[in-house]
């Protein structure tokens, strides 16, 4: 049985989207990563049964998206008012290197003074 929940948890890997932009620091490394410690004798594993369905269950409902189709919002909305995209900038890689080279700010400093310039940017780009 050890056999098909391995192959289960494989063909989950392979449908999670690999985020090139955050290299370790991104949810499918880390899936990926526990798959293969969790399973180390790939189909000779001897699993918890009960205890890795719940995981996979778990994560087949993250990889569907089953929360976020099944609660739909109005529109996308966050605490700081950035969007989505700038968001994902700021948090990549080269976006994490720009934050750390304006190191003597405080990071919420940084982070609002890049959501002011942002802010201004979509604003004039809607004006033209």
């Amino acid at each position: 049985m050890s056999a098909t929940r391995y192959r289960n948890f494989l063909k989950l890997c392979e449908q999670w989207p690999v985020d090139k932009s955050r290299s370790e620091r991104n949810l499918g490394t880390v899936l990926r990563k526990r798959v293969m410690e969790s399973f180390s004798k790939a189909e000779a594993t001897v699993v918890d049964e009960a205890k890795c369905d719940r995981a996979y269950a778990s994560v087949q409902r993250i990889v569907t998206d089953t929360h976020r189709n099944r609660w739909m919002r109005s529109r996308i909305t966050n605490a700081s008012g950035a969007t989505a995209e700038s968001l994902d900038k700021t948090l990549s890689d080269e976006g994490l290197m720009e934050l750390e080279a304006e190191g003597s700010k405080g990071l919420s400093t940084i982070y609002k003074d890049k959501l002011v310039s942002v802010a201004s940017n979509s604003n004039s780009s809607k004006k033209d």
